[in-house]
């Protein structure tokens, strides 16, 4: 998100600074700190970049050819200034008599995931005319506003693509925490509903159902409504129970399952009642109902 003070300023310019990682290292020094300088090479912009400028850092290909794109952006937080040391993450040594600098505030990177390519801008409808495309070698470049616009989107999008898969990466371990925690009852890896020998016969249950059904019905029960992060806190964070509308010890096969329709989320008590009579298993609507009985008796 752009900060308060981007959005109070009555106009802002958007820039892409560029970094060449054969002389620099860019993604360390990204990665290692939130605040951080950048050279301004093309001096004839220096009475146009301002604090709350919007900056879109570029890492070039290098050497490494179809690697270059945007990897970050930040926000301009102060005034420029002259002849900041040369940093430590120096690959060779800059030429750093009398230019100036400017101080960046970096707001979010994708130094190590989808950042957006040189080769997705170049067939961008129409993004494909961006000057860094056409004139590489520079270190700064001003952005026109429509670009400016359409990086925006572009990368807000990139960066929530970015954010959901964070959030699916922390769901993963956790249901792979859960099932190890519970192995007694989930034995995850093979086929929903193949038979496994133990003290008697359990049934399989894989990780990725569990991780789906959570992704699509949420961690709500569907019986009564109890919620574990609600009253427990972070302990209870994506902790819930995965109930089988048809129960797998009645399956003599295995069988492949749809977490939309054939999964549900259920909190433990729920799950232990709609299971407790082996020989007729509870559907959710009918403990519901039962529920609702007694809670209007």
């Amino acid at each position: 998100m752009i900060s308060e003070q981007s959005q109070t300023r009555k106009h802002q310019n958007t820039w892409i600074f560029q970094g060449n990682p054969d002389d620099f290292k860019i993604d360390q020094y990204i990665s290692e700190n939130n605040e951080i300088w950048w050279s301004l090479n093309q001096q004839h912009f220096l009475d146009q970049i301002s604090e709350g400028d919007l900056v879109y850092i570029w890492r070039s290909d290098g050497k490494k050819r179809g690697t270059g794109g945007i990897i970050a952006r930040g926000i301009v937080n102060g005034e420029p200034s002259l002849n900041i040391s040369p940093s430590k993450y120096w690959l060779k040594k800059p030429d750093e008599n009398e230019k100036f600098h400017i101080p960046i505030t970096v707001e979010n990177h994708l130094i190590n995931e989808n950042y957006i390519r040189r080769t997705a801008l170049k067939v961008h409808p129409k993004l494909n005319d961006l000057l860094i495309l056409r004139m590489a070698n520079n270190t700064n470049y001003l952005v026109n506003d429509e670009h400016a616009k359409l990086l925006h989107k572009l990368w807000e999008k990139y960066i929530k693509l970015h954010t959901k898969q964070i959030r699916r990466d922390e769901l993963k371990d956790t249901v792979r925490n859960d099932l190890e925690a519970d192995k007694a009852q989930f034995d995850s890896y093979y086929k929903d509903g193949e038979t496994k020998s133990y003290y008697g016969n359990r049934y399989e249950r894989k990780a990725k159902n569990r991780l789906r059904a959570i992704e699509i019905h949420g961690t709500t029960c569907a019986v009564c409504g109890f919620n574990f992060e609600e009253v427990y806190g972070e302990n209870g964070k994506d902790f819930i129970e995965i109930h089988h509308k048809n129960p797998l010890s009645t399956l003599e096969a295995a069988i492949e399952i749809d977490p939309r329709t054939d999964l549900v989320p259920v909190c433990s008590n729920c799950h232990r009642m709609l299971h407790r009579d082996r020989e007729n298993v509870l559907s959710v609507e009918e403990l519901r109902v039962m529920i609702k009985r007694k809670v209007f008796i």
